[in-house]
């Protein structure tokens, strides 16, 4: 866009009828550090978040003089953007783009702006075609759909780019997970949504869920619950190909994976779809919060086409029950369905040997197309090949039933072990893929962090503490990143605060590794591969990393909650990490103990539930033995610990119930201000909850005797003023400040101590009001009665009702609660 030169091309596809061609000319002159295109359409008819399209073309109203030569013209950029209005346009089938902006005077000075692209959030949805002579503020566009339709273009796009075009919900893509951006990574490679592999095995059951979306029920959901690595984002992802290139006239469908951190809310978008909708929620026994609020939209107003959720987890025995009897309350479908993954679905038709020789062929074949885009690293001595060695695969033929993702880890792992011998060196097949991993984070650590300054143990740290804690926003990555720096560097002592500048260098290398692929502020590595570099990094910091950084200062609730989360899904495969998160939360149990007991009910099976529970009661046995430990917090973890393992496999809802106040009082109170947090970032997650603080025996009996000896006050001496003062004197006119003095202090107990107000001015006129009242109450019976030696009464009367009514106050709290709002962090 920016070069006026010229550079050959050459056409691998054409069509008259469309009027449209596809080049290819060389990478290093053209589109050199582009980013990938995504393929799209416009699905919904949603007024409300009409996106915005744009494109970029060379129409003839921006042509210029050239400065140096005036003889001569120059044709120049001009960006133009608008909006697709839904239906316009519908019966010519090009979508019709209404321009923002200011248009040329004449219709002719369009031309030039032919065959630019047209892209909607990032997505190219179509080619700008013709400008209506009648109505020059209307562009129409014909839609890529056409294109691949077209015949021969979608085979020229997968020969060149080695990836088959497949449209995306544009106009959904604020709500959706996205697929990764093609990198030379093993984390990348491996991910399912990058189809590197094909899919094996399946047909029934892709088969039966296909059947099932098709019922003619307008929503419906379902589980699909299968181990770690069985196949089940692979699965989805064949079944929205499937969906999606409908042959005949069936009607098409769109869709995608539900993002977990999405760009809004707005969930409602999706009931205005016209084309049916297939939603996958990943780790749905994670996101049972979102799941519901995503269902209430949907079953308040429904008029667009039909809608299909899928809920992705590894068992369904706890949160299935539950949430089902929940949405069938919501009236939203029937809810029957529940699809079990096993392995040997995988291996339906399929031995361990051909799976191993496929992936190994698709491996080297998307590695040789990531090196031609750009992406290679030429400290390879080899070149990439399908027939690789067998070392890491070696007797695989044999192997014992497993999830498929083992025989793709091997074949991976001898693909880049023939590559690069220094790979080869390696005990085990993931350390292989590990090895690989860390080469890429460090070649782009190296091109934004100053020469010299990379530390590839520190990298390693944090990019486990990126994974543990993830970061919804940037103020959440710069705490994952502090914290991940002082635990890396803990037991040296601090000399002098870290560089500022450092640890938003560090920041902007994980970003740019793990770009998010949602609303969130960054991704993370995947999750084969987090497994065993968490437990490398747990076991080089002497078993101390994990327990150091889930107490660490700077995290927030959410941060920590998903930090637990993380370490217990891990635990089910690698059982020593789970020791570390229970002395964590053994040590701090106020705040983690809450969150760890929230995992257990809504994440884990029964069976894993249950040795989760066991050893955080043994944890917590042994930190109340140590001298310091207070005997009342203890006393509490062990009792809810009890509570919650007695009712493990009777009432899930119960459970809920049981935790939900400790939860939320963590919530509101935990997360002091740091000096790396930014206050006027905004918090997720509003909402006001009910809150009783946790006192001793003895500590509730004090107050609560105190604030009753306040009430008795206050309502005693109006009372004796009031006796005291003859009827004559309108005496009985002093019996209405015994209501009114006990009114105003139940007042300020109730709304000061049922609520959080903060240093608004009203929270220190009214209590000091109420007092001034009662202090009148207090000289009007000094004057009518008044012993000798007696204190002075202004001084006497606000000591007495100051204290007093502190500790009404409180006792409203510990016996009424206080509503909090989680999202303000407490003062420390």
């Amino acid at each position: 866009m920016a070069s006026a030169a010229f550079t050959e091309a050459a056409v691998v596809w054409e069509s008259t009828e469309l009027d449209a061609v596809l080049l290819k000319a060389d990478r290093r002159l053209v589109g050199a550090g582009m980013s990938v295109v995504r393929w799209g359409e416009l699905v919904c008819d949603y007024p409300a978040r009409r996106p915005v399209c744009s494109m970029k073309g060379f129409p003839k109203a921006m042509r210029r003089r050239a400065s140096a030569s005036p003889g001569r013209y120059i044709d120049d950029l001009k960006t133009v953007e608008g909006t697709v209005a839904p239906h316009t346009g519908s019966r010519s089938k090009l979508y019709a783009l209404e321009v923002d902006g200011a248009v040329p005077a004449e219709v002719k000075n369009w031309q030039g702006l032919s065959g630019a692209g047209v892209f909607c959030e990032g997505v190219l949805i179509g080619l700008a075609r013709l400008v209506d002579r009648q109505w020059d503020r209307c562009l129409m566009v014909l839609p890529l759909s056409h294109l691949l339709a077209a015949d021969g273009f979608t085979r020229a796009v997968a020969i060149h780019a080695g990836m088959t075009p497949r449209l995306q919900p544009a106009d959904l893509r604020p709500l959706l997970n996205n697929a990764p951006d093609p990198t030379l990574s093993s984390s990348y490679l491996l991910d399912p949504r990058s189809q590197v592999i094909g899919l094996t095995g399946m047909t029934g059951l892709v088969h039966r869920i296909e059947q099932w979306c098709r019922g003619t029920d307008r929503i419906d959901v379902a589980a699909v619950t299968g181990l770690g690595g069985t196949g089940k984002s692979r699965l989805v992802t064949e079944l929205l190909h499937r969906l999606t290139t409908a042959p005949g006239n069936q009607r098409p469908w769109s869709g995608g994976f539900l993002a977990e951190t999405p760009s809004h809310t707005d969930y409602q978008v999706l009931t205005s779809a016209s084309y049916p909708l297939l939603l996958a929620v990943d780790l749905a026994e994670t996101r049972l919060p979102q799941i519901r609020d995503v269902m209430a939209k949907l079953a308040d107003s429904h008029d667009g086409a039909a809608i299909r959720v899928l809920l992705l987890a590894r068992g369904h025995d706890t949160w299935w029950p539950a949430l089902r009897r929940h949405l069938r309350t919501q009236h939203v479908g029937p809810v029957r369905e529940a699809f079990t993954l096993t392995p040997d679905d995988a291996l339906n038709g399929h031995g361990p040997e051909d799976i191993y020789v496929e992936a190994k062929a698709a491996f080297a074949r998307r590695i040789r197309l990531l090196q031609q885009a750009g992406h290679g690293d030429d400290t390879w001595p080899d070149s990439v090949v399908a027939d690789a060695p067998r070392h890491y695969g070696l007797g695989i033929e044999h192997a014992p039933p497993q999830p498929v993702i083992y025989h793709h880890i091997a074949a991976l792992a001898d693909v880049l072990a023939h590559a690069n011998p220094d790979f080869a060196l390696k005990d085990q097949p993931m350390e292989v893929l590990l090895a690989n991993e860390e080469d890429y984070v460090r070649r782009i650590a190296e091109t934004r962090l100053p020469e010299g300054t990379v530390d590839a143990k520190l990298i390693r740290t944090l990019v486990t503490a990126q994974f543990l804690a993830g970061a919804r926003t940037a103020r959440d990555g710069r705490a994952a990143v502090r914290a991940g720096f002082d635990v890396h560097h803990r037991g040296y002592g601090i000399t002098a605060p870290p560089d500022a500048h450092h640890l938003a260098a560090l920041d902007d290398v994980l970003t740019a590794a793990y770009p998010a692929t949602d609303g969130a502020h960054w991704g993370a590595v995947g999750e084969p591969l987090a497994a065993t570099l968490l437990t490398e990094v747990e076991t080089d910091s002497g078993d101390e990393f994990i327990e150091t950084f889930l107490q660490h200062d700077s995290l927030r609730t959410e941060q920590r909650h998903q930090t637990l989360s993380t370490i217990a899904r891990t635990a089910q495969e690698k059982p020593d990490l789970a020791a570390a998160a229970h002395r964590a939360v053994a040590t701090d149990p106020e705040r983690l103990l809450p969150l760890a007991a929230q995992t257990v009910t809504a994440e884990l099976s029964t069976d894993h539930a249950r040795q989760w529970l066991a050893g955080l009661e043994h944890a917590v046995a042994d930190r109340a033995a140590q001298p310091d430990a207070d005997p009342d917090t203890y006393q509490w973890a062990s009792t809810l610990i009890s509570d919650i393992q007695e009712r493990t496999t009777a009432d899930r809802d119960d459970l809920e119930e049981l935790i939900s106040a400790s939860t939320t009082q963590e919530a509101s109170a935990s997360d002091p201000p740091t000096p790396d947090t930014d206050p006027a970032l905004p918090s997720v997650d509003s909402h006001l909850v009910l809150v009783k603080p946790r006192v001793g025996r003895l500590t509730r009996t004090v107050v609560t005797f105190l604030a009753l000896c306040h009430l008795l006050l206050v309502a005693g001496v109006p009372s004796a003023v009031a006796v005291t003062t003859g009827i004559g004197n309108d005496g009985w006119v002093l019996w209405f400040f015994v209501p009114t003095n006990v009114f105003m202090h139940l007042t300020v107990a109730s709304v000061f101590g049922g609520r959080q107000l903060g240093a608004l001015p009203p929270a220190w006129i009214v209590p000091l009001f109420a007092i001034g009242l009662t202090t009148l109450s207090g000289l009007m019976l000094d004057q009518n009665w008044s012993p000798p030696g007696y204190p002075p009464p202004w001084l006497l009367w606000p000591v007495l009702f100051t204290p007093g009514l502190a500790a009404l106050t409180f006792a409203w709290r510990i016996w009424l609660g206080q509503l909090q709002d989680t999202r303000r962090s407490a003062t420390p």
